[in-house]
């Protein structure tokens, strides 16, 4: 099949093409079940899960854009540009409280607001993907396993500040995360899908990758920055907001791989269902790394407000052998018991 731009109605319909055979392929596959009429990894261990971010983690195939197109993927992107002005966009994430998941918690809505408010030419939207935590593998996850859904939360950003650039830095110790990553954008560009003229529209939206070498401390946000201008990757003094001065003194906007990954849900389905997950303070669910001593572990993506002895013992099954838990280290080698 030739492959050319896609306009919104071709979108639409390859996206209805393509949902009937994707379901066909999922109903063959014995080791998903359903929930809440959507297809999700059977087994106590997923099925007690909430998975957002992780929504197409081991159901699609990662290099297929049509199924992620068949899973609702772009329909976010092409609600915001044609049904959406920028500043709605930022009034529904602010309604959604979607707070960073790369650990400080500030609201992204917010974030984008004082970005979009800048009087600038230039901005950019920046992916931290610099998970440099010992044990952490959660940002990596969801780059190999739904790398358009980073990519299109990144380009709704890009939307709703008024940014036509993006960059995505990631550790060069991820090959196959940043192998899905070009071969997501090179696609993405293919389509129609990021790149100018996003769908026919007047929106452009390009995405270039950074490598990172390996430096701890290009996780902090002007570190990083300071490494994609081409300098040694060392903090700098913060006296502006990245919002407002960041990436080569123009407003940017630095949100994490998880954070991404969560836009596209908000703006496909509103701030009130995002809202109804979580706690009203941190609304959502956060994705984490169990391992360990417990039966069950790996990726776990749970509601804002989930114990620890639930993920441990509902979730993760426990300790081996009748043992009790005498500590939970949460935070990797760098956090606390």
């Amino acid at each position: 099949m030739i492959k050319t731009k896609l306009t919104r109605e071709e979108l639409d319909l390859l996206r209805e093409d393509m949902r009937g055979e994707l379901d066909s392929l999922l109903a063959e596959r014995s080791d998903l079940t359903k929930k809440d009429g959507e297809y999700i990894l059977a087994g106590d261990f997923y099925e007690k899960q909430t998975r957002l971010a992780l929504r197409n983690f081991n159901i699609i195939d990662p290099e297929s854009l049509d199924e992620y197109i068949a899973r609702d993927g772009y329909l976010a992107l092409e609600k915001a540009i044609f049904e959406n002005s920028p500043a709605d966009i930022i009034t529904e994430m602010k309604a959604a409280n979607l707070r960073g998941r790369g650990g400080a918690g500030f609201p992204a809505g917010r974030k984008w607001e004082t970005a979009a408010r800048e009087d600038s030419d230039i901005k950019y939207m920046i992916c931290n993907a610099d998970e440099g935590d010992p044990g952490a593998y959660m940002d990596r996850s969801i780059m190999e396993g739904d790398p358009h859904s980073v990519l299109e939360g990144m380009a709704i950003g890009g939307y709703a500040v008024g940014s036509e650039q993006g960059f995505i830095y990631i550790r060069a110790e991820y090959p196959r995360a940043v192998e899905m990553l070009e071969h997501a954008i090179a696609e993405a560009e293919e389509r129609g899908l990021l790149g100018d003229n996003i769908l026919g529209s007047d929106f452009s939206f390009h995405i270039e990758l950074r490598l990172g070498s390996g430096a701890f401390v290009c996780g902090e946000a002007t570190a990083l920055m300071e490494s994609i201008e081409g300098k040694r990757g060392m903090p700098r003094p913060k006296i502006y907001r990245t919002s407002v001065r960041g990436l080569w003194g123009t407003p940017t906007i630095v949100n994490n791989v998880e954070t991404y990954a969560n836009v596209p849900q908000i703006i496909r389905k509103g701030a009130a269902w995002f809202t109804s997950i979580g706690t009203e303070d941190s609304p959502g669910t956060k994705v984490f790394a169990l391992v360990g001593k417990v039966l069950n572990s790996g990726l776990v993506e749970v509601p804002m407000g989930t114990t620890i002895d639930e993920i441990v013992f509902d979730i993760g099954g426990g300790l081996p052998d009748g043992h009790t838990a005498k500590a939970v280290q949460t935070g990797g080698p760098s956090g606390g018991c």
